[in-house]
């Protein structure tokens, strides 16, 4: 993939982190609620018989694969977020790379061509 060497590749690595940060946090107090959640249930229905008691269930087992999926969106999108982060820091990289090799091929032109005109010396 070719860009101009010369601009910088434009990303907000700042505002990447809190994103990413962000989701982390989101995933994890999905995935502490479940866990109340469950355990909470779980004392509620310890002596409840019932259709009300299965509806509730069904319920629950929605709920927490809807939660869970949510969870683990955020994570893919977190990973996907800094990936995306990791590949504009490569980017930004090899822009730099170049540009610093173009300025030395220059400098060695330069250089070249001053020999040239300063003509054979004398040893």
């Amino acid at each position: 993939m070719s860009h101009d060497i010369w601009q910088d590749v434009r990303w907000d690595h700042g505002a990447a982190a809190e994103a990413v940060a962000a989701l982390q946090r989101a995933a994890g107090e999905i995935d502490r609620s479940l866990a109340e959640i469950g355990q909470t249930s779980r004392e509620a229905t310890t002596d409840w018989l019932g259709p009300h008691r299965e509806h509730f269930d069904s319920w629950r087992g929605r709920v927490h694969t809807e939660l869970s999926s949510i969870a683990a969106a955020c994570r893919r999108a977190a990973s996907a977020v800094q990936q995306a982060s990791a590949r504009a820091h490569e980017e930004q990289a090899r822009r730099l790379r170049e540009r610093e090799e173009h300025y030395r091929r220059e400098r060695e032109e330069r250089e070249r061509r001053q020999r040239e005109r300063s003509g054979p010396r004398a040893v």
